[in-house]
């Protein structure tokens, strides 16, 4: 054989070979391409991060990164196509910051709750939308009521990002209509913070791989979403409602702590502070563990758990009912003859999901469908 026809034979076997492993859905190649192929597709909402005078915004469409540094002056003439939830006209650079720990609300009329979004973008404006916590377009249209979510914005699912900027946006919205959006943390957004992504979605790992940043420095102190959530709190009360991400344990209230201090530990004392340093005091470690009101399920699983412990635990914080996400249900759920409600409807596997009503001083589930069901 020539030389000619030795590359040749080599040429085309490098092609059977290609085509082998594109038929074998487990080899490494064919799943690498496949990647590729997917990674192509990808678009991400805009990461803003402070440059000094400007800032410098980071965005992924069709899998390729744009890059662009505004003045404040001129920031709000960004518009992003691929992210309808991204409205710079609601974007405040390095705004005016009061941290409020003490987070208790009276004289509220309404109350929508949900937790636990987890990515599930789309199935959480869904079960907004059939609930007319918005309308149509995605608007604000509950009026004076207050929206909480319980937590876990981040983590597993794909489009985090979308749900960050949608709720930055409906804050503004409700304010202007005399209502109030809450975005309480949950352990997901404390283990971000803290740098855990264990939980992201392959898709986050290759966005901060683009942007040359961990996605931990994505939300990093010095950009806009990482500010933002850092001025949000664990733990808020609304009129006699106590609402927490994962509950308040019997050992919290035996160790006299409230709203106000678990708030206070964790914005000045747990966020941006040395995990090894924070494990060392009592109190932050208690906030950080199985008891503390991030990551507690004993209400739940603790067969031990009783009405009067419940009862106990809300003459301790001095609520009638608490209100939690964190572990997931089929559907809203009152426990203990409604002092405690869980909200996590299992948003996660992004099938179904529901929301909880407080009007009238009554509870309702609010279905996919619109329905009301009265507890």
């Amino acid at each position: 054989m020539n030389k000619q026809g030795f590359k040749i034979l080599k040429s085309f076997t490098k092609i059977i070979l290609f085509v082998l492993c594109l038929m074998d859905n487990n080899n490494v190649f064919a799943q690498t391409l496949e990647e590729e192929l997917v990674y192509q597709e990808i678009n991400d909402c805009p990461y803003i991060f402070y440059k000094g005078d400007s800032v410098e915004v980071k965005w992924i469409v069709r899998g390729k990164l744009n890059m662009e540094t505004f003045s404040n002056t001129n920031f709000k003439k960004l518009e992003v196509k691929t992210c309808e939830e991204f409205k710079s006209k609601y974007v405040e650079i390095k705004p005016s910051i009061i941290i409020d720990d003490d987070q208790k609300f009276h004289c509220v009329p309404k109350i929508a709750i949900l937790s636990d979004i987890h990515g599930q973008h789309d199935l959480f404006i869904n079960l907004m939308k059939a609930n007319k916590i918005i309308n149509k377009k995605g608007e604000w249209s509950y009026g004076n009521g207050h929206f909480v979510i319980v937590g876990d914005i981040f983590d597993r699912g794909d489009k985090v990002t979308e749900s960050l900027w949608f709720v930055y946006n409906l804050e503004k919205q409700a304010k202007k209509a005399g209502g109030k959006v809450h975005f309480l943390l949950g352990n997901h957004e404390v283990m971000i913070l803290q740098g855990n992504d264990k939980y992201i979605h392959n898709k986050y790992k290759w966005v901060s791989e683009q942007m040359g940043v961990t996605y931990k420095e994505l939300f990093g102190k010095e950009t806009l979403l990482g500010e933002w959530i850092r001025t949000k709190p664990v733990a808020i009360a609304i009129n006699d409602i106590a609402f927490v991400h994962a509950g308040f344990s019997p050992e919290f209230t035996q160790k006299k702590y409230d709203i106000s201090n678990v708030n206070q530990l964790f914005h000045h004392s747990i966020i941006d502070h040395d995990k090894e340093t924070v494990l060392k005091n009592d109190d932050l470690k208690f906030m950080l563990k199985k008891k503390g009101p991030i990551w507690y399920r004993g209400y739940f699983r603790d067969k031990d758990f009783t009405k009067e412990k419940a009862q106990k635990i809300l003459h301790g914080i001095g609520m009638k009912h608490i209100v939690v996400g964190h572990t997931s249900m089929k559907r809203v759920l009152s426990h203990f003859d409604g002092l405690i409600y869980s909200v996590d409807s299992n948003l996660k596997k992004g099938e179904y999901g529901e929301i909880l009503i407080w009007e009238n001083n009554k509870f309702y589930r609010g279905t996919l469908d619109g329905k009301r069901i009265e507890i």
